[in-house]
This record gives structure tokens, sequence and C-alpha cells, in this order.
């Protein structure tokens, strides 16, 4: 790897080189991103990177940050607006349910955890109109901002104020024996893991026989995962930010346990790693995502859990 490296990626350039990793991005001028490749040695020393890290936030500050989860994120899209997430426009390609349109004209429903500013909703409006879609999100400036959207429209979008942990689904997401699909994009990461078993539980009871939850979120030695400075880890693998909202990184063996603990069948998991290019700055960002879709049998009961 050549040229000047952004300071910031200097110990993850260091750790890629010394795993040995053969292809690299920059190497070619008309690529902007390719698959990464990771080998028990690259992961044996990203362990090792880890866990020099032995501090944690005391723990007032823990609950500090647990008590304004919602306050912080409200914050950050204040602060932010819509400006801060692209648009997900690849959704019905890496989920193909939610792309189908029906013959018949029935419509699907969708609930989706964490919504923001409709970052994922409203690109699948635009794509498939046979969906309708439940949107909840903890922050008020969130659902706020996406009500705004152009896009919006109240016929088949119903976004409310929902802290998944605390309160109970929006009727929406309950009529007509519940909803078809479920996704969780990016959002399970930012609750505490003592409550993610729970939230998990109560969307899935929300969705009926046959159908499917959809799953994408950071993985374990995700690039910002092995940025973090020490002062910032709450407990192993969950981390806080400078903006005091909150990150955990995922392996698949975790995702698998918290889904099919809950009633679904796992139908695919596993990691996306992904090298991408910022030739401006000459850096590579080193990512790692999991991604799941998960069934809930046909033969299971739809009985919404409230509490």
């Amino acid at each position: 790897m050549s040229g000047n490296k952004n300071p910031t990626n200097k110990k993850l350039e260091e750790l890629v080189e010394k795993a040995g990793i053969d292809k690299h991005v920059l190497e070619d001028p008309d690529q902007v991103v390719c698959d990464d490749v990771w080998t028990e040695e690259r992961e044996r020393l990203a362990q090792e990177h880890l866990s020099q890290d032995k501090s944690t936030i005391p723990a007032f500050w823990q609950n500090k940050y647990e008590k304004e989860a919602a306050k912080s994120w409200d914050k950050f899209y204040k602060r932010n607006s819509t400006n801060f997430y692209k648009d997900r426009h690849y959704l019905h390609l890496v989920f193909k349910d939610l792309g189908i349109v029906l013959e018949n004209g029935q419509t699907k429903t969708l609930l989706e955890v964490g919504s923001g500013v409709g970052n994922a909703a409203l690109p699948l409006l635009e794509v498939n109109p046979a969906l309708k879609i439940v949107a909840i999100d903890f922050a008020d400036s969130a659902i706020e901002l996406l009500k705004k959207q152009p896009l919006y429209d109240e016929a088949r979008v119903a976004a409310s104020v929902c802290d998944i942990t605390n309160d109970p689904l929006p009727n929406a997401a309950l009529a007509n024996g519940g909803v078809d699909f479920a996704l969780f994009l990016f959002c399970l990461s930012a609750l505490h893991p003592d409550k993610m078993k729970s939230a998990v539980k109560k969307v899935v009871a929300a969705i009926k026989p046959g159908g499917k939850l959809f799953f994408r979120d950071y993985g374990r030695y995700d690039q910002a995962q092995l940025r973090f400075k020490p002062g910032c880890k709450l407990q192993e693998n969950f981390y806080v930010r400078q903006d005091n909202t909150r990150a955990y990184y995922f392996t698949t063996e975790e995702v698998e346990e918290l889904f099919t603990e809950a009633g679904l069948e796992m139908v695919e998991n596993e990691y996306i790693r992904r090298q991408y290019a910022n030739r401006q700055q000459n850096v590579v960002r080193f990512r790692v995502w999991v991604h799941s879709i998960f069934v809930k049998p046909a033969s299971a009961t739809s009985d919404p859990v409230q509490s």
C-alpha cells in the first residue's frame, strides 16, 4: 500500500498489512469498493488490538447514557436533520421480498424499527407500490423530520415515536393479525445488550406466521469498533460515541441466538466484509456488517407482547 495515509487509519492499515491481506481496493484505479478478505490471523490481531483496552466507563456514566439514549438520538437528528445517512436504495435487492409486487394487488406491511428520518422506508415506497410501512423510532425529531419528507404519504406510512425497550408497539403494527415483515437496520446495535432480547421478542410477536424479519447491523471488528479510543468502552463490544449515542458490534452467532430464541428460523446469516476507497484522501475503510434473514414458522402464533 503506497501513498500518504490518513493518520486516523494508520493503526488499521498496519493491522491489515501485518495480517498479509493481498487485495487492496486502492490498487485498482477503477474500483471504489471490493470484498474484504479476513483470515484467522487478521481476526486474532483485531481481537488482540481490542483486548488492549481493559477499562470500562464508570457505572454513573453508563446509567446516564442509558437513561438519555432517546435524548441523545433526538439531539443527533436535530443537529444533522436528514443529511447524515444516505438513502438505502439497495434494500429491495438484498431483501428481495420487500420488492415483490403481488399480481392480485394485495398489500404487505413492514414494521421498521429505528426508522430514523426515512432513509430506508421512503426508497422502499418508491420501488414497491404494494408496500405499507409502520415506522417507529424513539427520537421525536426523527419522526418529525420523516413526516415532513416529500415522499411521506399517510396512506402508506404510519410513523410514530416508540421506544421499543419500554413502549408497546403502535396499533398499526398489530392490526389485521400483525405485520408481514419486520426490519432492524443498524438499529439494534444502539440498544443496551441487556434489553435486546425483550425488544426482539416484542417485534417477533407482531410478525404474522410465515412472515420474515430482515436484519443488517455492525459486525465484530468493523473499522469503527477498532478505532474507538480508551474511555469509550461500556462493556465488551459495546461503546459510546462522542455524541453519546452507543453502538454494539455483533457476531453472526449472537444474531442467530437472539432471533432463534425469539421463535424465528434462520434463512440467511453472514458477515459482509468490504473495503471502500476514498481516493481523495488515499485511504480505505474496512467495514464489517452482519446480514440476516429470519422467518416465523407458519405454525407459530401472532400474539404481540406489549410490555
